[in-house]
């Protein structure tokens, strides 16, 4: 009769002991880093004297926070970014990265993208003179590249 007690004592703090484990590691993974933080979606169009820019990649940069964001431009020159948290970031825009070209022994002629439309200025952090204020909701933003030349 004591070894029966004895057994059902173990076993029910074995069930406690791995309860609290289950519910320890799910209480641990069960939300992920800065989700509580108010967030906005960006929307911005880049041109160059008007023109659409319809190629290229637009970034966001919170060098205090270590927040950022990125989209790629479509044919209309515009990005949209989700879930960007709320606050001040500084934009840089890229131009499309080049095709890469299969290895073998005969290679065409790389085909460099236009990309003389995105000053050299925007595409660095510390050098780009663009920026935005995100707020909750949506935002909307547009850049003339012409102006930066």
């Amino acid at each position: 009769m004591k070894k029966s007690i004895f057994l059902h004592c173990l076993r029910f703090t074995a069930l406690i002991a791995v309860s609290i484990f289950l519910i320890t590691v799910n209480t641990g993974c069960g939300r992920t880093p800065g989700s509580d933080k108010p967030r906005g979606e960006i929307t911005i169009t880049i041109t160059n004297g008007g023109t659409p820019i319809p190629e290229g990649q637009v970034d966001l940069a919170n060098e205090e926070t270590g927040e950022g964001g990125g989209g790629p431009l479509d044919e209309a020159g515009t990005a949209t970014i989700e879930m960007v948290a709320v606050g001040n970031y500084t934009v840089t825009i890229n131009p499309p990265p080049q095709e890469p070209i299969a290895p073998g022994m005969e290679q065409p002629a790389p085909q460099k993208k236009d990309d003389s439309r995105i000053p050299p200025k925007v595409r660095k952090i510390k050098t780009s003179p663009l920026t935005v204020e995100v707020k909750s909701g949506t935002n909307e933003f547009t850049f003339d590249l012409k102006e930066i030349q």
